[in-house]
């Protein structure tokens, strides 16, 4: 674990709630200089603490109507190379939003979730992604959502940026 002083923490804690504020807003909020930023910015960046910065999309503005989330259980690791080539095509699919490989309920070990203009454009999706998994899986779970029933942007509000900025937080 890679230790913050507390300014870098308060930067970093400002840069989640909005990846676009300027460098020239955070120091007013944390009443320091920009150039003060501009560096901690840049350290935090050097050390692989920000990775990049990115935006909230609205799907459904741009014909992204429907959400899926897949979860299932890879059979047998010991077909290393079909598992590999598997995870490749999947994290090129221009549909997936994410794909995690972990270990979680029902021991599934993939998720996936994708996003699709309708039914019909999923319908396509998984077939696609049928006959690429043949029968290395098992213990499939699907869950189908228009992205305006679960469209959201995280809030990493209190207690979450709390500690990371590393304020401290009362409750009642």
């Amino acid at each position: 674990m890679i230790k913050l002083t507390l300014r870098e923490r308060q930067v970093l804690a400002e840069l989640i709630k909005n990846c676009k504020i300027s460098d020239q807003e955070i120091a007013r909020k944390l009443k320091t200089s920009r150039p003060t930023i501009l560096k901690i910015r840049k350290r935090l960046e050097k050390k692989g603490i920000i990775k990049g910065y990115t935006s909230l999309i609205d799907f459904e503005k741009i014909g992204l109507n429907l959400q899926a989330v897949i979860l299932y259980r890879w059979k047998d690791y010991s077909k290393s190379e079909e598992l590999e080539s598997i995870i490749k095509f999947i994290r090129n699919l221009p549909e997936v939003i994410l794909f995690v490989k972990g270990e979680g309920v029902g021991s599934k070990t993939d998720l996936i979730i994708s996003a699709h203009e309708d039914l019909k454009d999923y319908e396509k999706f998984i077939r696609k992604l049928k006959y690429q998994l043949k029968d290395n899986v098992e213990n499939v779970d699907v869950f189908l959502s228009s992205v305006d029933g679960i469209f959201k942007n995280y809030e990493l509000s209190s207690p979450a940026i709390s500690k990371i900025s590393g304020e401290v937080i009362y409750s009642k």
